[in-house]
């Protein structure tokens, strides 16, 4: 198997597991990115590719980013501020054991 048929099978696979998780069926999913149950059937195989208009309305459509669909990166975006949102509504116990954890972390990955 070639390499570009590989990355298209492991990107269908990516979509579909997307598409399941937004509860979508094949034609729901179809009728809002403006393609054919047999196109998105298709390219949840890896039989055929997408044009970077239709990865966009699919990126929408699943609330995926493209780095996901595309090559497998972790779908959450875990910005800086994103992390720092999440820890600041922590409780002060729940904080410090937050900071407790990452300096153990820092001093394990430190260790030679």
């Amino acid at each position: 198997m070639n390499e570009a048929t590989e990355n298209s099978i492991a990107m269908g696979m990516r979509i579909q597991k997307s598409r399941k998780t937004a509860k979508l069926t094949q034609m729901q999913f179809a009728e809002k990115i403006g393609v054919s149950t047999q196109y998105v059937s298709d390219l949840e195989r890896g039989v055929v590719g997408c044009s970077v208009p239709t990865l966009i309305k699919i990126c929408d459509t699943l609330e995926v980013s493209s780095d996901y669909i595309l090559k497998g990166h972790n779908p959450i975006c875990r910005t800086p501020l994103n992390l720092f949102d999440q820890f600041s509504n922590l409780s002060d116990q729940q904080q410090e054991l937050m900071e407790e954890g990452f300096h153990l972390l820092s001093r394990a990955f430190s260790l030679k």
